[in-house]
């Protein structure tokens, strides 16, 4: 899989956005990237290389295929979760968790029980089987309690969009005690990810005192996996992904979830304004998007956080020792992170996919083809603030 392969789709749609579009400038140092320009005049990098991988296969479906009722649903989750290693099958991984943790993941599971219904428990498992056991078993969790997740998969069918995963970030403890790097190793040797070939998307350091790790995976079926891996840095006490690590374990603090649709037989982005008010619409509260800069290419924005009003008065006295405003701040449990990517063209996208051997099929919902693969680490360092906001 020669890396001049991917280069060279990155330079022709480069030079095709750049063409087409005024606001992005083109980069004398790498003509795989376009520069988009900030509200402040900051200049933004978007490499379009796609990552270097090879399809994995489908672990997931096996487990989740031709569910129909919430028992099976919750039996299929504990076998998936027992078939590989996680995060709380290594005893470096659970040091620093509360005792609380295992009850929090408890609780989402006793909650599923007692409140979904068995056209939920289909429609979450008919998502998550096209993906891998890791994300299979977040991603399920993350239905399993926040409200905001499983309403969108409800609503799709209504606008025929089709629902595709685009990230889920896992919130890890402390650099100190290598918790993201542990983490980041058991998705890699474990799981199947991988580093992108470049080195500057190996870690992100943000000013705030937090890092991560973006990996990736691209399965068999067209399915594009991304996990951002974050925590705290060594010296930041009060910087919050930690604590929320210490209360909720290694549950995905958020899901990202994308939008599509057909439109004349080509598959496009449906708009993240759209998103925003068909979910607004049923109740379910945005916050402040973020990526207007990229004209498209990527947009985000949270739902309000779900909020978790269990949490011992002991653990959250001794978080706000840290800082007072983290005893609120630490009830934020779950987000839903919209996203919105815009999409190649069919050839291009044909382009992209035979870049792994895989057949392109514009009716699949899973070969969403983005003009943009990666994360930007000024909308990381967005979210994560938006995703503090206390109510």
């Amino acid at each position: 899989m020669p890396a001049d392969r991917f280069n060279h789709f990155a330079t022709s749609v480069a030079t095709t956005l750049i063409d087409d579009n005024p606001a992005f400038q083109c980069d004398s140092r790498n003509k795989q990237a376009i520069k988009a320009i900030g509200a402040a005049a900051e200049l933004f990098t978007l490499d379009l290389t796609p990552f270097v991988a090879t399809p994995q296969s489908v672990t997931a479906f096996e487990f989740f295929d031709g569910i129909d009722d919430v028992s099976h649903l919750l039996s299929a989750y504990r076998a998936a979760k027992r078939s590989q290693t996680f995060e709380m099958d290594l005893p470096d991984a659970r040091e620093h968790l509360s005792e609380y943790a295992d009850d929090f993941a408890n609780m989402i599971l006793a909650r599923a029980n007692a409140t979904l219904n068995h056209h939920q428990a289909h429609l979450i498992a008919e998502w998550v089987k096209h993906l891998d056991l890791y994300c299979a078993v977040k991603s399920i969790e993350s239905f399993f309690y926040s409200k905001a997740d499983l309403t969108l998969l409800e609503i799709a069918p209504q606008h025929d969009w089709e629902i595709v995963f685009d990230h889920m970030a896992i919130r890890c403890g402390n650099q100190a005690n290598l918790d993201a790097e542990r983490v980041s190793t058991l998705l890699k040797e474990q799981h199947g990810y991988v580093s992108t070939q470049f080195s500057s998307e190996a870690c992100y350091q943000f000013p705030d005192g937090w890092n991560a790790y973006p990996l990736y995976k691209i399965l068999e079926n067209g399915q594009v996996l991304r996990i951002f891996v974050d925590q705290s840095d060594a010296h930041a006490p009060s910087q919050i992904i930690q604590h929320w690590n210490y209360i909720y374990g290694y549950t995905a603090h958020h899901l990202g979830i994308r939008a599509t649709m057909l439109e004349d037989g080509v598959r496009v982005a449906v708009p993240l304004e759209a998103v925003m008010a068909a979910l607004e619409q049923a109740g379910i509260r945005i916050m402040t998007p973020t990526g207007h800069y990229t004209n498209g290419l990527l947009m985000q924005v949270f739902s309000e956080p779900e909020k978790n009003r269990e949490i011992p008065t002991e653990l959250k006295e001794a978080i706000g020792a840290h800082g007072p405003q983290l005893q609120k701040t630490i009830e934020n449990a779950k987000l839903l992170e919209l996203v919105s990517r815009q999409e190649l063209p069919p050839e291009p996208a044909r382009e992209y996919f035979a870049l792994y051997g895989i057949e392109y099929d514009a009716t699949n919902p899973l070969h969403s083809a983005p003009c943009y693969q990666y994360f930007l680490p000024a909308q990381a360092a967005h979210v994560i603030k938006t995703s503090q906001q206390v109510a």
